[in-house]
């Protein structure tokens, strides 16, 4: 039987220096080719006929789906999905209909009510419309309507009074340029439920922030600067941690809220629910995370290792979930062969072209001279 081949997607910034992208690439991509998968890279920035040019060159079994962004912009993660769903192109993780879903908070919070899952009250904030839900009391928490990886949220993000309600307001929507998302302030500890699989799906071992390195007084907030700035305080201050000392009543009521919020946002393959308990012992939702970062040390990570599985087998775990969703048909596998048909008319007219421009210039060097502006 051939190897499956698997093309690992990514988005990777690029400048005159060079490009670069993420070490969780090339960590996935290692575990696969131990694995003993072919393993192949696609790395795209802004340009969607790339990413059609390098899936018609290569030709994947699947994609192993590390791609959050697209021509820098966060939003455009979930029409990449769209993308590879519309080409009939098996991929791992959540579709485009699961990732349009939680990319507008607001959205995910009205289903999640509808799924009877608890979430902090709030309010939206847009130039020129506001919708509440539920009456709230400071303290109040400000964050950016969209986006992922904490962008816009720091110690700043929360506030006591509406002067500074205002300002941080303010600053999303002018700094930013999006919608200011309002949460009544959840004080309690705060749980990643982390979910592998689909029908059924595992829960693997409850994991919990850590805030007990944080000055005194200091929000108990996992943002911006603990995840991505290495000179922060809290990048070392802030860790995620087995949970333990739990009674058997409460876990159970934080898986049950981590399974129903993520059912009801359709994520699927792999998925991180973020959850604070609030002083009463209720599970409160404040995030609903598709793909979650799969970096070797990442929470989902320790979570799975914590579950007697090592991060080779993770992986090979999601190809498999997801191979489960796409078991091969004929309709995919005449597609496949089209591509490589498509592949080869393109690279063949790109052929003729730069020839017949050769050959033009050689009959008639004055085409070269470009014509002074009239």
């Amino acid at each position: 039987m051939d190897k499956l081949k698997i093309s690992v997607l990514f988005w990777e910034e690029r400048s005159k220096e060079g490009t670069e992208h993420d070490e969780v690439v090339d960590e996935v991509a290692g575990a696969l080719s131990e694995l003993g998968y072919k393993v192949s890279l696609i790395g795209i920035s802004d340009d969607l006929r790339e990413l059609l040019d390098k899936l018609d060159d290569q030709r994947p079994d699947l994609v192993f789906n590390l791609c959050e962004s697209f021509a820098d912009n966060d939003a455009y993660e979930m029409h990449v999905t769209a993308v590879l769903a519309m080409l009939g192109q098996p991929f791992t993780g959540t579709g485009p209909a699961g990732m349009a879903l939680r990319q507008d908070k607001s959205v995910t919070k009205k289903l999640l009510k509808f799924h009877g899952v608890p979430y902090p009250n709030y309010a939206t904030f847009d130039k020129d419309n506001l919708e509440f839900a539920g009456k709230m009391r400071f303290p109040l928490f400000v964050k950016p309507l969209q986006g992922d990886t904490s962008l816009g949220i720091d110690a700043s993000s929360l506030v006591t009074e509406y002067s500074k309600l205002i300002e941080r307001i303010g600053f999303i929507q002018t700094q930013l340029n999006v919608p200011a998302l309002v949460e009544e302030y959840i004080e309690g500890r705060e749980f990643y439920v982390s979910i592998l699989g689909n029908d059924p799906a595992e829960i693997l071992p409850l994991m919990e922030l850590d805030f007990a390195k944080l000055p005194s007084g200091y929000p108990r907030i996992f943002g911006e600067e603990a995840k991505l700035d290495e000179a922060s305080l809290q990048y070392d201050a802030v860790n995620a941690i087995v949970s333990t000392e739990l009674a058997p009543e409460v876990r159970a009521r934080l898986i049950m809220a981590g399974r129903e919020a993520a059912y009801a946002l359709k994520v699927r393959d792999y998925a991180r629910v973020d959850i604070r308990l609030s002083a009463d012992g209720i599970p409160i939702v404040v995030e609903v995370n598709a793909n979650p970062y799969l970096e070797q040390t990442s929470a989902f990570a320790l979570a799975a290792l914590q579950a007697g599985m090592g991060y080779t087998m993770l992986i090979n775990r999601i190809v498999k979930i997801a191979r489960e969703r796409w078991e091969p048909t004929p309709f995919l596998k005449e597609l496949q062969k089209n591509r490589a048909g498509r592949a080869r008319i393109r690279r063949k007219a790109a052929k003729l072209a730069q020839s017949y421009k050769t050959a033009s210039l050689k009959a008639d060097p004055k085409k070269n001279i470009e014509k002074p502006p009239k």
